[in-house]
């Protein structure tokens, strides 16, 4: 194959995967949560706005609940930064007026704190299940807090070989395996010396 049809093919894929957008799988919640350098709240948008050069959005929320890495003030206006485009993972849905739970990253440097869809959790208030809840919001002994030494949750298909259950629990393999399921009801839990789901009956 000559250098030209070989550089026409690299610049085709590369293409093909920037025109592609935003691509990773989906992390289970409490695999986020437990994260170091996660910040997790509940917050109502309060305004959206686009700053000048149009690459990024800034939500503006008003703080209602801090469940990780939140130090300000409960009621004050915190500004979480995201991306404008969706190929870049950016968080695009978000509505002035609506309340969510999400999680993002605080940078070192600045204090900023932003999210995207990419390894991260947000969802809608009305959209958590009763598990969520429990996970997120009580502390005790079945919450995400209290059960971060089982942190390492895999999915094989993404992450073979990786899987200790010493560490966390592997999510189904199968190709029809509900890991939907998994995220919304499921914790993993330490029985032992080992981990193990509760409150998964998600099938094979």
């Amino acid at each position: 194959m000559s250098c030209k049809v070989t550089c026409i093919l690299v610049i085709l894929l590369w293409v093909t995967y920037i025109s592609s957008g935003c691509r990773c799988f989906v992390q289970h919640p409490q695999r986020i949560f437990c994260r170091e350098d996660s910040v997790v709240l509940v917050g109502r948008v309060i305004k959206k706005e686009t700053p000048k050069g149009g690459r990024k959005i800034q939500y503006h929320f008003k703080l209602l609940k801090s469940l990780k890495g939140v130090h300000e003030s409960i009621g004050s206006t915190i500004i979480i930064d995201t991306y404008s485009s969706s190929s870049m993972c950016g968080v695009r849905f978000m509505a002035v007026g609506e309340q969510y739970v999400l999680s993002g990253r605080r940078d070192k440097k600045t204090g900023r704190i932003s999210t995207i869809t990419c390894g991260n959790f947000i969802y809608k208030i009305t959209d958590v299940t009763f598990e969520l809840m429990l996970y997120l919001f009580s502390g005790g002994s079945d919450s995400y807090k209290q059960n971060c030494d089982c942190k390492e949750i895999v999915n094989p298909r993404h992450e073979p070989g990786k899987f200790d259950s010493n560490k966390g629990c592997q999510l189904p393999s199968g190709l029809n395996a509900d890991t939907d399921c998994y995220r919304k009801t499921g914790l993993c839990k330490r029985t032992g010396s080992v981990c193990g789901w509760e409150n998964a009956d998600c099938g094979p």
